[in-house]
């Protein structure tokens, strides 16, 4: 069972940052402000991960990135959004 959840979890975050992206549009600033919000959330859910891992004995870090990505594109979008959503050069 350990076996299938990673690739149905890759395959469900592919899926996810595909529809994410088409949702921010074809402009080049939205796209890096919401790529600096997925960088951010990885590195703050492995983080994370770290602490929790060791107190309940469990590596947690795939979940915890993923879940740091939301947080970091939640964040991003605060962000992105006051940028117009037509493409730039």
């Amino acid at each position: 069972m350990v076996r299938l959840s990673l690739p149905a979890l890759v395959l469900c975050l592919i899926l996810v940052t595909a529809a994410v992206q088409t949702w921010v549009g074809p402009s080049k600033t939205r796209g890096l402000y919401m790529g600096l919000g997925t960088l951010g959330g990885v590195a703050a859910g492995v983080a994370v991960a770290a602490l929790i891992s060791r107190w309940i004995m469990r590596d947690v870090s795939a979940v915890s990135a993923c879940l740091g990505v939301f947080a970091g594109w939640a964040v991003a979008w605060f962000f992105a959004r006051r940028v117009p959503r037509t493409a730039s050069s």
